[in-house]
């Protein structure tokens, strides 16, 4: 008999009863720890670099997919790079008064209402070749394809 009625309270209690304390502390932190927006990456060029303001403006280096009635367009990207935002140079740290216009970059930033903030920034590191010294190893030199 009393489980009959211990079963048929548990049938009757609302939906919305209070939960655990321990449930509801974790799915707050899980609501704490999703991404406000989600970042874009950009792949270009530096074309500016102000210092004072810690500002970098990066223009795309391949055109967008042309869409019905619009031509293909490269997009730039003005975007804050804060203190802590990691700089890499080829596979070694970096830092940001390192940074020059045409440096090729690769940048995850997250659009924001005030500007693009960075996330990351990682910059090529190419070593420029003296005029006929031999091409790096695997490559053909003369623009074709090795296999």
């Amino acid at each position: 008999m009393v489980a009959l009625v211990l079963l048929l309270a548990l049938l009757v209690a609302p939906e919305d009863a209070p939960k655990p304390a321990a449930s509801s502390s974790s799915s707050a932190a899980t609501k704490k720890a999703a991404p406000a927006a989600p970042s874009k990456t950009i792949v270009g060029e530096i074309v500016w670099v102000d210092f004072p303001s810690r500002i970098v403006l990066v223009r795309e280096s391949v055109k967008t997919t042309a869409v019905k009635g619009k031509p293909a367009t490269r997009e730039t990207v003005a975007m804050a790079i804060a203190p802590d935002v990691p700089v890499i140079r080829g596979k070694k740290p970096s830092t940001f008064a390192e940074l020059k216009p045409k440096d090729h970059v690769v940048a995850r930033y997250v659009p924001a209402a005030e500007g693009a903030k960075a996330v990351s920034l990682r910059v090529a590191d190419a070593t420029p070749r003296a005029p006929g010294s031999p091409a790096p190893a695997g490559s053909a030199g003369d623009g074709s394809e090795t296999d």
